[in-house]
């Protein structure tokens, strides 16, 4: 019985993935500022399973990454001068379940709970002064989210419109290995006295991020 019971459970798994269909997601808009990302979605479109499964990664430009000048004291040195030129990116990774709540017609209403990793840079250069370097964190974080999608006449395909909320905790910020600070304050290797709230306070690593998007879902298979 110990030897059949996996081979019975794969069998089970592979038998109710069968039944699912993939779906890919390409989707902009804002997310915390400029975004992009690519989904892939397992679902039953016709039985009317409820539940889907999401793998999604996402792109996120960054206007305003902190204080450059302020981040240059903390995590480099305490020179001044130069033209700044700034700007951060995040490359995020979820995993979401989601819930297929209700149809109207051609338009049906669905819910998100997300698992995040979120790897982040700002960038900062100071163009003159010969100074550029980029301070990182790597949060995992949750989220929640929902959307509205519409069916496309005779085709398999919908239009989304999507928005949620994502939390990340406070984790170490790190530039090239020299300094970095920790939340706990423990095993920071800090420049001068400045503290891991320094750091925190000047860099606008995400914490809270809100997004809203637009997209099309499309039909991959079957």
């Amino acid at each position: 019985m110990k030897r059949t019971a996996p081979i019975i459970i794969g069998f089970l798994l592979a038998t109710a993935l069968s039944a699912l269909q993939p779906f890919h997601e390409v989707s902009t808009g804002y997310y915390g500022d400029l975004g992009a990302g690519l989904a892939i979605r397992l679902e039953e479109p016709e039985k009317g399973f409820p539940f889907f499964l999401q793998g999604r990664g996402a792109y996120v430009y960054q206007l305003d990454p902190g204080n450059a000048t302020e981040a240059r004291h903390i995590f480099i040195n305490d020179n001044e001068g130069g033209n700044v030129e700034k700007y951060g990116e995040s490359y995020l990774l979820a995993l979401d379940l989601g819930w297929k709540w209700k149809e109207f017609d051609k338009v049906s209403v669905e819910f998100t709970l997300s698992g995040l990793w979120n790897y982040y840079q700002a960038h900062f250069a100071f163009i003159g002064n010969n100074e550029a370097f980029t301070v990182t964190s790597a949060p995992l974080g949750v989220g929640v989210g929902g959307a509205m999608r519409m069916k496309m006449s005779k085709t398999p395909n919908f239009l989304l419109i999507k928005g949620g909320a994502e939390y990340f905790p406070k984790t170490r910020l790190d530039a090239h290995g020299t300094y970095f600070y920790t939340p706990d304050g423990e095993d920071d290797r800090p420049r001068n006295a400045y503290t891991y709230e320094d750091a925190d306070s000047v860099v606008n690593q995400p914490e809270f991020r809100v997004y809203l998007q637009a997209g099309i879902l499309y039909s991959i298979g079957k």
